[in-house]
């Protein structure tokens, strides 16, 4: 996406300000007293404060209090009539200074065994005690190499130089540890936004309306939402749906394609002429051509990680809910909302801390329960830093000294931005929009703009479109209000889709963190290895990986990942974080899985014209996905004017 520098948007104002304050600076006003915290005033606005005068420019609050060469005030020429000068200080009566008192020295004795703390190098643990400065402290709270020792922090405790065995206090979840040295459970936040002790101290709300026009206290106690039968029934639930029958390779019928007897996929298309200059060919043998190229162990371990989680249940997820789903759960136990607020303190409000648990809720296989002994509370950590660190490289501020970041470092400012730069929801037409070809044939445009909207800056119809059929089963949801991707929770599941989606032969982020995805031979000689640096590759490697030497962008995102890791207490040495000698994933490696369909070039000298009347798969992006039963057929039928039959030989209606 594009990016605009904060900081470098200031130091351009502050040029143009300084330029306009040429014509202005020595116009007199008329002053109205400036009181700190108080005093309100628009750009232009002329105010007395201390004796002298200033204009307001950039929009200052009432806390910042004006002074020569502040950003927010240009200094002016008083009039007379309203400031008086400020009152010449009387000399100060000269008293004899008395005798100098020499102080006395810091205490040295610090016992051999304290580690001295050295600031940007040392890592501790809860509970080590380190020297700093003649003092001695007890770590807690998990404190990074930046966050040096003093009295009063939330990552320190002072403690006596000679006893070092006080052990650290361990609380258990849900509590946490504050300054002095006790374990509380904090507040939840309320549905209204407020907090309280506990949910059920939480105000009561206004009923909500629910799915089928009734009301209730809370989306948890709404009745459950009627399901639409493709017949036009409605049932509670889609599994009481009446199963409309599919017809199988051999003739008969069946609730699915998977129900369909095992049979020989032809290796010759059955084609005949429609009479019309076009040819038909059964029904049954797309399906049995479709049903063997899409069968496999890695097709069914992408399946089974990308199902997702209806989305009445997502949006009734909320923090420490009861009912919240177990990968939410383990999220919640990592990333409470007090650590969300520390992580991401000068995010876009959009990015709540309730999306965030509503984005992990939509995807069960995110921060899942591995049952073949990996450790499913490491590999949640593990993931939720990776995707953390390539939040901040994406839509971080990247302004450490500017004053909009609130003193907070760059590894903290990330979900800065939720719309790329200069773009709005009036755009109508721009570079992200591929309208023609196969592209706006399947994923029609709809007079909106397709630009980088969220966590993961989802751009382009054709990717605005398929993340809408994994939310909504219905393209068209996202493609004629794209703006959903940046004011509801879909601002954070677009990241987590990325991140659980392989881009072939790329496989997926998660399968990489997770171990699912292990290295081939062809990976091995492009580089590739376990570790941070892959998902580099994955998610930037054209610009980022494989340039002999790090990248800017890698080392930022690299750093940024040290830092979580660190907060985080995960163990990383050994892992493989640079991609600088990394190739491109490509079909030979153990990620590679074709996913679309396009037209077989082969040929056939058994059919009309000798043309093969198949489709392949393929690694690069067309409008029929493996993933969508039935594409197979329409790739056939769109690139060769075929039409399918039933198996009494009739055209079936498209």
């Amino acid at each position: 996406m594009l990016r605009s520098n904060p900081a470098k948007k200031v130091a351009f104002i502050t040029l143009l300000s300084a330029s306009m304050g040429l014509f202005t600076a020595n116009v007199a006003a008329q002053e109205q007293p400036f009181e700190l915290g108080v005093t309100k005033v628009s750009n232009g606005d002329v105010v007395s404060y201390q004796g002298e005068c200033f204009k307001a420019k950039n929009s200052p609050g009432t806390w910042e209090a004006p002074k020569s060469g502040s950003w927010f005030w240009e200094q002016v020429t008083c009039s007379n009539d309203t400031v008086e000068p400020p009152v010449a200080p009387e000399p100060p009566v000269v008293e004899p200074e008395p005798p100098v008192t020499e102080p006395e020295p810091p205490t040295t004795d610090i016992p051999s065994d304290v580690t001295p703390f050295v600031l940007g190098e040392t890592r501790v643990v809860n509970g080590d005690v380190v020297s700093y400065q003649q003092q001695c402290y007890i770590a807690q709270n998990n404190p990074g190499v930046w966050e040096a020792p003093k009295a009063g922090s939330w990552f320190w405790k002072s403690t006596n130089c000679g006893s070092t065995t006080e052990p650290p206090l361990t609380c258990t979840l849900p509590e946490v540890l504050i300054d002095n040295n006790q374990c509380v459970i904090p507040p939840v936040e309320c549905p209204d936004g407020s907090s309280a002790a506990t949910a059920e101290e939480c105000p009561v709300i206004p009923p909500v309306t629910c799915p089928d026009g009734s009301t209730a206290d809370s989306v948890e106690l709404c009745p459950p939402a009627k399901v639409v039968c493709d017949d036009g029934s409605v049932v509670d639930d889609i599994a009481q749906c009446p199963v409309t029958p599919v017809t199988c390779p051999d003739g008969s019928t069946a609730n699915s394609v998977a129900d369909c007897p095992v049979t020989e996929v032809p290796t010759s298309m059955t084609v005949t002429s429609d009479g019309k200059g076009g040819y038909l060919i059964p029904r049954a043998e797309f399906v049995a051509i479709e049903k063997s190229l899409t069968s496999g162990e890695l097709f069914d371990l992408v399946r089974s990680d990308t199902v997702t989680l209806d989305n009445a249940s997502v949006e009734a997820v909320l923090p420490l809910r009861a009912a919240n789903p177990e990968n939410v759960k383990r999220a919640e136990s990592i990333v409470d909302e007090a650590l969300w607020e520390f992580l991401f303190p000068i995010r876009n409000p959009a990015y709540t801390y309730n999306r965030f648990l509503q984005a992990i809720a939509k995807f069960p296989a995110f921060c899942r329960t591995y049952t073949d002994g990996r450790d499913s509370l490491a590999i949640c950590k593990r993931s939720l830093a990776t995707m953390f660190a390539h939040f901040v490289q994406e839509t971080g501020a990247h302004a450490p000294n500017w004053e909009g970041a609130l003193g907070n470092p760059e590894w903290r400012q990330g979900l800065y931005y939720v719309r790329e730069v200069y773009k709005s929801e009036s755009d109508t037409t721009g570079p992200y929009n591929k309208c023609t070809g196969w592209a706006g044939e399947r994923w029609p445009c709809a007079n909106k703009s397709y630009f980088g909207r969220g966590a993961k800056q989802l751009s382009w119809n054709y990717n605005y479109g398929p993340f809408s059929e994994a939310m909504f089963g219905d393209k068209m949801v996202l493609l004629e209000k794209p703006e959903l991707v940046a004011d509801t929770w879909l601002n954070l599941a677009s990241a987590v889709f990325f991140y659980v989606y392989p881009q072939p032969p790329k496989p997926s982020m998660l399968h990489v963190i997770d171990g699912t995805w292990q290295p081939n031979a062809a990976d091995k000689a492009n580089g590739i290895e376990h570790g941070f640096g892959s998902t580099i590759q994955i998610i930037n490697g054209a610009f980022e990986c494989g340039k002999g030497s790090t990248t800017a962008q890698a080392k930022a995102r690299i750093a940024y990942y040290k830092e979580i890791t660190s907060y985080l207490n995960l163990d990383i040495s050994g892992e493989k974080l640079d991609c600088a000698d990394m190739k491109a994933f490509d079909t030979a490696g153990a990620g590679a899985l074709e996913v679309y369909w396009d037209k077989d070039w082969g040929w056939d000298a058994n059919t009309p014209g000798n043309h093969s009347f198949k489709c392949k798969l393929v690694g690069y992006q067309t409008a029929y996905s493996a993933w969508t039963a039935g594409d197979y057929e329409l790739c056939v039928e769109d690139n060769f004017n075929v039409q399918a039959t039933d198996a009494n030989g009739e055209i079936i209606p498209k």
